[in-house]
């Protein structure tokens, strides 16, 4: 997933190199939103520890 996420991330660095505004920003929007549900995810599971 996180490597999913960084590779959206360079798209959208290359896609606002080459001037292709705003398709950058609607793959950027596309990870922040990946990366808020990532982080609840794994905020909210619980550990399942034994000591």
């Amino acid at each position: 997933m996180i490597a999913l996420l960084f590779a959206l991330l360079a798209i959208a660095m290359v896609l606002a190199w080459d001037d292709r505004w705003r398709w950058s920003f609607v793959v950027f929007a596309i990870v922040l939103v990946m990366s808020i549900y990532w982080l609840d995810f794994h905020a909210t599971t619980p550990l399942k520890i034994k000591l």
